[in-house]
């Protein structure tokens, strides 16, 4: 992975945003610079995407009424690295939130309430989640991503012992914890037991990395993924078996058949007009799922994201292209009616009814002779999906090709992932 860190765009960026952060120049010329740091690790896919991740940067701050404060500038929830300008940034009560390390738990809702009473600068926007893990770890800068390099390590059997393996003492290695104050105390707790790391790897999640600069912990961030990277490049065992390949005007054809057939099928299910879809039929991506070891991106989870973002998996369409224009829309449409129904009935032995049945349709259908066809009400939102769907593809591949056999989460681990109440607050 490149390191994208210039000292001209950094020195613009600050230029750009100064006056408007914070009394003191030189505080606000950090704050501004971890804002850079910020935009640098959404400009990857292969780091964040989507909202994912988190970075934050704390500082000594005279508030409005003229009180001396400790403050945790901290991303707000949602907010996408790639587009970030340092009003995302949530400015709160450092020593509130540290202060809530010994009540051992907090509910989301309270914790939601709490947040929004513990903001320093007036902001509708509420802080990251995950906000109590930058405030229990006492370094000045922490930045958190979810980098696939560490994902194809982690998200297997013996995922941590293979981290272990690869990182050493630079980072400490966990096992997966609930986002909000589980993930909190157990980042926290392990950097205390590792004197001398620089970060914490969190298997099915990414890693926490922390220093005293944004260009210190940004950079430790990229070396980290290349040594992930040049560590799987050396366990690589054996490749897929490759079936036939789909011709490009094959891919073309099915795809001009198809398209229509689907946006009737989901206008039927819960009669709306706006669909975007998205093609994702990459040489890699239609190998995959036209090789004989298909079965390996067929369970879920895709990623640790694709369930919070996306909140339903795929829909594996098993139809003949071939046949009769009317009998492949009937199908397309049972097989979409069988999967709002299954997803239906899942929600509800989890306590959750009364969807609406836009929330219950595949964001993703998936055929052979087709490739990935994403679905979302607008265009970035279909565009997002076949994001997430490629990099889950790419996680499960280097798991196999590594002699891995890839590791899900628990049932109420992706649950959880899909219905926190924090993000809805």
């Amino acid at each position: 992975m490149k390191n994208l860190w210039n000292d001209t765009d950094e020195s613009v960026y600050v230029s750009r945003y100064s006056g408007k952060y914070h009394n003191d120049i030189n505080t606000e010329k950090e704050i501004l610079r971890q804002a850079y740091a910020t935009t640098l690790l959404g400009a990857d896919c292969a780091l964040t995407m989507h909202g994912g991740g988190n970075t934050s940067i704390k500082v000594d701050l005279i508030n409005k009424v003229g009180n001396y404060k400790r403050a945790l500038y901290v991303k707000a929830t949602g907010t996408p690295l790639n587009l970030f300008v340092p009003g995302h940034f949530v400015v709160m009560d450092l020593e509130f939130l540290e202060g809530l390390k010994s009540c051992g738990g907090i509910d989301d809702a309270v914790m939601a309430v709490e947040f929004k009473k513990r903001r320093l600068v007036e902001t509708e926007r509420l802080p990251s989640i995950e906000s109590l893990m930058h405030a229990f770890i006492p370094a000045r800068i922490v930045d958190h991503s979810h980098p696939e390099a560490l994902l194809k390590i982690a998200n297997r059997d013996g995922g941590a012992e293979l981290l272990t393996e690869c990182f050493g003492k630079e980072l400490a290695v966990i096992p997966y914890a609930r986002m909000g104050y589980d993930l909190a105390m157990a980042v926290s707790t392990a950097a205390g037991r590792k004197k001398g790391c620089r970060g914490v790897a969190v298997v099915h999640h990414g890693i926490v990395a922390w220093g005293d600069t944004a260009r210190e912990v940004y950079d430790f961030t990229i070396e980290i993924v290349n040594k992930a990277e040049k560590f799987l490049a050396s366990i690589i065992k054996k490749s897929i078996t490759t079936g036939a390949a789909v011709s490009v005007d094959t891919l073309t054809k099915n795809y001009q058949k198809i398209e229509p057939l689907i946006r009737d099928a989901l206008r039927f299910i819960d009669n709306r007009n706006k669909i975007s879809l998205a093609r994702l039929n990459f040489a890699d991506v239609m190998e995959l799922i036209n090789s004989q070891e298909v079965g390996i991106v067929r369970n879920p989870p895709l990623t640790p994201d694709y369930p919070m973002s996306r909140r339903i998996l795929p829909l594996w369409l098993d139809v003949d292209i071939g046949i009769d224009t009317d009998e492949l829309s009937s199908q397309i449409k049972t097989a979409i009616d069988r999967h709002v129904k299954d997803y239906s009935d899942y929600l509800q032995k989890n306590g959750v009814s009364d969807q609406p049945v836009v929330d219950l349709l595949p964001k993703a259908i998936i055929h052979p002779q087709i490739g990935v066809i994403c679905i979302g009400q607008n265009e970035s939102s279909a565009t997002a999906t076949a994001d997430y769907i490629r990099q889950a593809f790419s996680i499960r591949r280097a798991v196999f090709e590594t002699g891995g056999v890839y590791k899900c989460l628990s049932d109420e681990y992706l649950f959880d992932m899909q219905y926190r109440g924090y993000q809805r607050s």
